[in-house]
């Protein structure tokens, strides 16, 4: 299993002479991406409709929930990182440390795939999605995790995706409702317009 491992990193890994415009991408793809998708569910919960709020909720609960389940899967499997072995191309920075599995992609499908699962946002499910996958394609072409890394965080991110759909319904009775109420003070707050920031107080 070691082995193939290898093998596939090395198959995906940049070789010399790689394009710089095909490694710049893979740079903004690996680290930037990420950023974005909290940024995507806040804009989802302003923007989008009020009755899939608790799927949001649902889906970013689990992500955080899938996050930490990787640092218990850490502490019991380590796996140094290609570029601490000395394998293959390096071509962004990181700190030497655990590879197995990766954050990233990890967050990133399981997002991806809870949007898709409650219901949250099922279109932008299927686009974070296939962004995730580029996060694994990218991190692993820079020389910065393994194949086996991504498959691992793929599993991860299925099983807290899944736990998304059986946490919608507390969300929508428990966590929703206060959610609302805060969204709405800190609208009335800041003063901001309703027609632009919608305001929910209740749910149907």
């Amino acid at each position: 299993m070691l082995a193939l491992n290898h093998t596939l990193f090395l198959l995906i890994n940049a070789e010399p002479g790689e394009s710089p415009l095909l490694i710049e991408l893979g740079r903004i793809v690996a680290a930037d991406l990420i950023g974005l998708v909290p940024i995507l569910l806040v804009l989802l919960w302003v923007r989008g409709r009020p009755d899939r709020r608790a799927g949001l909720l649902a889906t970013a609960i689990a992500a955080a929930l899938a996050l930490g389940a990787n640092q218990i899967v850490g502490q019991f499997w380590y796996e140094p990182r290609p570029f601490m072995i000395g394998l293959g191309r390096t071509l962004m920075a990181h700190v030497p440390e655990n590879s197995f599995p990766s954050d990233h992609t990890t967050f990133m499908l399981t997002v991806g795939i809870g949007l898709i699962a409650t219901g949250g946002a099922p279109r932008w499910g299927r686009i974070v999605t296939l962004a995730g996958l580029g996060v694994a394609w990218a991190r692993i072409h820079l020389g910065l995790h393994f194949p086996l890394d991504m498959l691992a965080s793929a599993i991860i991110a299925g099983i807290f995706a899944a736990l998304s759909t059986v946490l919608v319904a507390p969300a929508r009775r428990f966590v929703v409702p206060l959610a609302n109420s805060i969204y709405d003070r800190l609208l009335d707050g800041m003063r901001l317009p309703g027609r632009v920031f919608p305001r929910v107080t209740r749910m149907d």
